[in-house]
């Protein structure tokens, strides 16, 4: 199986416009993955990790966006005890 490294997220305004969730992200190699095609291939058994500033963590799917009465689905996250440096929210714009 294939391990990927993220450096950057794209973002889109959630339905109702009160926050921004991650579209998609964006690998080391410039490529773009929307949120579903990375779902996709962590079920497919392959491992998506962030990687920022000698951090990384893995990446999860989980059913919804976090945010309360958002349903973006699926959806992606790194363990909330990860350092702020790898988390998929705080990575850079790609």
């Amino acid at each position: 199986m294939a391990t990927y490294t993220v450096t950057g997220v794209r973002k889109e305004p959630s339905a109702d416009r009160s926050h921004e969730h991650i579209e998609g992200v964006c690998t080391s190699t410039g490529t773009h993955y929307t949120r579903t095609q990375v779902v996709a291939s962590i079920d497919a058994g392959n491992t998506w990790k962030t990687s920022a500033d000698g951090y990384e963590a893995t990446i999860e799917p989980i059913k919804y966006c976090p945010k309360p009465n958002c349903y973006a689905t699926p959806y992606i996250k790194t363990k909330p005890d990860s350092t702020k440096k790898d988390n998929l929210e705080n990575l850079d714009l790609c």
